[in-house]
C-alpha cells in the first residue's frame, strides 16, 4: 500500500508507527479508561512482543518500510 501511494499525486504520505513495526492489535480507538485504554498500550511487534525506542533501528520490518518510501 505504501509503495503504492508514493507513486500517487499525494504530497504528504503519513505512516503510523503501529503499522510500520508490524502491531496487531488496535491504536487510538476510542473509548473511556475503563473499555480501551489505548493510551497505556505498548508498543509491540508482529509477535507481540514489546518495541522500545532503542530497538526501533534495528525493525527489519520498518526498514523495509522506509526502503519502499524511499524507491518511491
Amino acid at each position: 500500500m505504501h509503495r503504492f501511494l508514493t507513486r500517487t499525486p499525494c504530497r504528504l504520505l503519513g505512516v503510523a508507527l503501529p503499522d510500520a513495526v508490524g502491531d496487531r492489535r488496535t491504536q487510538n480507538q476510542p473509548g473511556t479508561k475503563d473499555e480501551y485504554p489505548n493510551w497505556r498500550i505498548p508498543l509491540t511487534d508482529e509477535h507481540g512482543m514489546p518495541v522500545t525506542l532503542e530497538d526501533l533501528p534495528r525493525s527489519a520490518r520498518l526498514r523495509s518500510l522506509v526502503n519502499a518510501l524511499r524507491e518511491g
